[in-house]
C-alpha cells in the first residue's frame, strides 16, 4: 500500500474518508503546512495471549515468552520473500 498524504485542513474536512482508508489499511501522512506531523493508521487488535499459548501448549515450561513472541511475529518482507522463493 502506498502513504497518503493530506493536509490537516483536509483531514478536517474529509476525517470519514481518511478514516476509512486507514481502516482498509492505508497509512495516512498528516502534514502542516505540507510538512509531515503524524500518521493515521488502524488499531491493531491486540494478540489473545491465551489463545497464542493454547497454539504451543505441548511446549509448556520448554518455551520462553522472547520466543514464543518471535515465533508469532509477521514475517518481514524479506523474510516472506525468502520464504516464496523457498530459500526460508
Amino acid at each position: 500500500m502506498t502513504m497518503i498524504q493530506a493536509n490537516v485542513g483536509d483531514v478536517k474536512a474529509r476525517l470519514s474518508h481518511f478514516l476509512r482508508l486507514a481502516k482498509a489499511g492505508e497509512t495516512v501522512q498528516i502534514c502542516e503546512r505540507n510538512v509531515p506531523v503524524a500518521e493515521l493508521t488502524a488499531v491493531r487488535r491486540p494478540v489473545d495471549r491465551k489463545l497464542r499459548e493454547s497454539a504451543f501448549g505441548m511446549f509448556a515450561g520448554q518455551i520462553s515468552d522472547e520466543e514464543l513472541d518471535e515465533a508469532m511475529r509477521p514475517m518481514t518482507d524479506e523474510e516472506a520473500g525468502a520464504f516464496i522463493e523457498g530459500r526460508y
